[in-house]
């Protein structure tokens, strides 16, 4: 089998697990075998936990997985599976990065192929990503305005653990709330710059309403990028998983987000400190746009999306003092005992 044939092989192999296939191969999770043989057994595809595409490589009781060739977009570890009644071990890789699928498919075809041609897995996957490195590096890179964004809903997001572990649950923007932060009739909408600027983007019609007959405020965050920063996805991300007491959900969330380990390099490629921190109350006069502005309640036909930006100069007069961003914290975790 030709190369390209294996990559569209390794494809319609997690398509099938992904539909609920799998063939009959004695392992205690679903896969799909390669087609190629190791000395220590057949190769299989695999998925992950939200359906990550895998390649598992069995390994000899001998072999061992040292120098690893690192790269952002894949998970590398030694898994262990019961295999027709016996343990064994397999290097594991999974792709972290969906929009990756279609390079992993190459990988996993590479990594098949030297197995063919006599190599041993391991070494077969090390020269493998070495030589994809480059491309995986290079793809899986992360929009700095992204990291900046998810660096200030997790700084917002770990002040509200400090009140309550059970906090976490007041972060319903990655779930398809119209708010980032959201308990009982309150709402919270994080904006964060990562440089001194009074012009904020606001990605949707509704998303400066506030919910009926509850309040809406705005907190805009000014970060400052600096080498050895303490504001980072990873220091961030970690310190939250430590203080909730739903970390997986958390973690559904930030894959949400497309942040599927926070200790990625590809996240944590900036690190900043706070610059400032202001509160506005979103409230008539405050300059936004919303559907009761537009003829109808509703984007014409054919308008399918709307973003503007906002000079919050002239935002001025709706500003809060500091206290009232500690009794809004203290409101969205006493409304969680509510619900």
């Amino acid at each position: 089998m030709s190369t390209e044939s294996k990559t569209s092989a390794a494809g319609q192999a997690w398509a099938i697990l992904r539909g609920g296939g799998k063939e009959s191969t004695g392992v205690e999770v679903p896969t799909v075998l390669s087609g190629v043989m190791a000395p220590a057994g057949p190769i299989r595809l695999a998925l992950g936990e939200r359906g990550e595409p895998r390649l598992l490589l069995p390994l000899d009781s001998g072999e061992t997985t040292q120098d690893f060739a690192e790269a952002p977009s894949l998970r590398i570890v030694v898994s262990s599976y019961v295999t027709d009644g016996k343990a064994t071990r397999f290097v594991d890789l999974t792709c972290l990065v969906p929009d990756l699928e279609s390079v992993f498919s190459e990988v996993t075809a590479q990594i098949l192929a030297r197995i063919e041609a006599g190599q041993a897995c391991v070494a077969a996957a090390q020269t493998t990503i070495l030589d994809f490195r480059r491309l995986l590096l290079r793809s899986s890179s992360v929009a700095p305005s992204k990291i900046v964004g998810l660096i200030g809903e997790l700084f917002v997001l770990s002040r509200l653990l400090d009140r309550s572990p059970n906090a976490w649950r007041t972060w319903r923007g990655p779930i398809g709330d119209r708010h980032d932060f959201r308990s009982g009739d309150h709402s919270l909408e994080v904006k964060t710059s990562s440089r001194a600027s009074q012009s904020i983007t606001v990605s949707s019609i509704d998303q400066f309403s506030a919910p009926t007959g509850g309040s809406l405020h705005l907190l805009h965050l000014v970060l400052e990028q600096t080498p050895g920063g303490l504001l980072t996805v990873s220091a961030l991300g970690q310190a939250v998983l430590d203080k909730a007491n739903g970390p997986d959900r958390v973690i559904d969330c930030l894959a949400a987000i497309g942040c599927t380990d926070v200790n990625s390099a590809s996240w944590n490629s900036v690190a900043f400190r706070l610059e400032a921190e202001q509160l506005y109350e979103i409230e008539n006069g405050f300059p936004r746009l919303i559907p009761s502005m537009i003829l109808g309640g509703s984007l014409p036909v054919g308008v399918t999306e709307l973003t503007y930006r906002i000079d919050l100069v002239a935002a001025s007069s709706f500003r809060r003092n500091p206290n009232e961003l500690n009794n809004l914290e203290n409101r969205l975790i006493e409304c969680l005992s509510q619900d």
